[in-house]
């Protein structure tokens, strides 16, 4: 038999295998992405005075040293509808001015419940705990559902080596 013969018959096969491969194909095709919203990152250092967060990331994105909440960096991702399983990895570095100790610490953390993604605010508190929150404002403003930025007199402090522990695997 000639070749033009078997031309239609070989085309004819391609298309067919075309047509099953895009098939399989969706069948494993993956979800559809979760839309997320990039939102500035700023940093808390509820420490005691002579501890300091050096530096600190959030999933890698660098959000400098941790203060008072002054400055802020762009932009970490965060789903536009918070999940219960949503966490954020968290890198930092706590200098010890006292011992001239720098340690660095690896966490993952819980993203606190939000009705609306905001800014994402990090605390990096006295006993060791990281607490990592979403708002749309600033941690003066009524509503804030984490610690407050601001030291109360007689307010006790955990021993500095709770701030300084490491539980990273």
């Amino acid at each position: 038999m000639s070749d033009s013969f078997f031309f239609p018959v070989r085309l004819l096969c391609l298309g067919v295998a075309l047509v099953l491969a895009s098939w399989l194909s969706a069948c494993h095709a993956s979800p559809p992405a979760e839309k997320t919203v990039g939102v500035m990152l700023t940093g808390l250092d509820h420490l005691e005075a002579h501890l300091s967060i050096q530096e600190f990331s959030v999933n890698g994105v660098s959000g400098h040293q941790a203060g008072r909440g002054g400055s802020s960096v762009c932009c970490v991702r965060l789903p536009a509808v918070w999940r219960p399983d949503l966490t954020v990895k968290v890198q930092w570095a706590v200098t010890d001015w006292k011992r001239k100790v720098y340690s660095e610490h690896e966490r993952i953390v819980p993203v606190e419940r939000y009705d609306q993604v905001g800014m994402l605010y990090v605390h990096f508190l006295r006993d060791g705990t990281v607490k990592v929150i979403s708002f749309n404002g600033y941690p003066e403003k009524e509503g804030y559902p984490g610690p407050s930025i601001d030291l109360r007199p007689g307010e006790t402090f955990p021993k500095v080596e709770n701030a300084m522990k490491n539980d990273a695997p």
